[in-house]
């Protein structure tokens, strides 16, 4: 009797045993370990693609501008600090003996008019020296030609197809170019918002009638960076002074090529504007 008892006690365990191993698992609870592990995946894509983004970010080329916004503290062809702008801006303006005859143009706003003067500097700059004080329009000729707000953009520039947000540039009536034998990409020096930046005279204006007081996006937008400027809007008032070395061309630079070498651009510039002065 007793081990009949037993007996039917044990299959009785057994009997137990099997109902609880064939019970399905609860959802939740079947899914919980692969929940915990797609998380631990999804944070490690996660931070994979971070760092991809990261790496992406790192390897930007940095010269480029096409983007909208412009550092002006960072641009690399601003002038050497050891440059007093003050005193060069105050020594260009006291100059008006020597106007350009048939060099006063329209700035295309209003009725004002930017005369152009001859400088009588002394033989370190290499040439006949230019200078004048206009606004400064946004000019995207070149391969930026369709820049927000350009609207009779051109895809060309005068001595190749320069890019407007990459390279600065100012621009110069086409009349006075061929009147004055200046060369093509000349050296010139900007005045704007008190400080001073390098460019090249990449383009002409051959308007009817000609206007004066441009220069590219890049150049535009690195003079005034707060204003938003683009090619349907400039800066109008005319606060800027140009100075233009007429036969100074920095190396560098190919009718082949949208960009230049910004850095041989800023090497003449200083070489020039350090040694720059007026003959009494």
């Amino acid at each position: 009797m007793l081990a009949f008892i037993l007996a039917s006690r044990f299959l009785f365990f057994l009997a137990v045993i099997s109902v609880v191993i064939a019970a399905p698992i609860p959802r939740n609870l079947r899914n919980s370990r692969l929940m915990i592990r797609d998380d631990s995946d999804s944070e490690s894509d996660s931070s994979s693609g971070s760092d991809s983004d990261s790496s992406s970010s790192s390897n930007t080329d940095n010269t480029s501008v096409d983007n909208d916004s412009t550092s002006t503290s960072g641009a690399s062809f601003v002038a050497d600090s050891s440059i007093d702008v003050a005193a060069v801006l105050q020594l260009v303006k006291s100059v008006t003996s020597n106007p350009v005859s048939g060099a006063n143009y329209g700035t295309g706003h209003d009725d004002n008019k930017a005369q152009i003067y001859k400088l009588d500097v002394d033989s370190s700059a290499g040439g006949s020296v230019y200078a004048f004080e206009a606004d400064m329009d946004v000019d995207c000729d070149g391969t930026d030609y369709q820049c927000q707000g350009n609207d009779d953009g051109q895809s060309e520039t005068s001595y190749g197809a320069l890019s407007a947000k990459r390279v600065p540039f100012y621009v110069l009536p086409q009349s006075f170019v061929n009147q004055q034998n200046i060369k093509g990409n000349s050296l010139g020096a900007i005045i704007c918002n008190n400080k001073m930046f390098y460019a090249i005279m990449g383009d002409t204006n051959g308007d009817s009638p000609e206007v004066i007081g441009e220069a590219s996006w890049l150049m535009a937008r690195t003079c005034f960076p707060a204003d938003d400027l683009n090619g349907a809007k400039g800066h109008d008032q005319s606060d800027v002074t140009y100075i233009v070395f007429g036969s100074l061309v920095p190396g560098g630079i190919s009718e082949d090529t949208s960009t230049i070498d910004v850095a041989s651009l800023k090497a003449l510039g200083d070489k020039t504007m350090k040694a720059f002065k007026l003959n009494s």
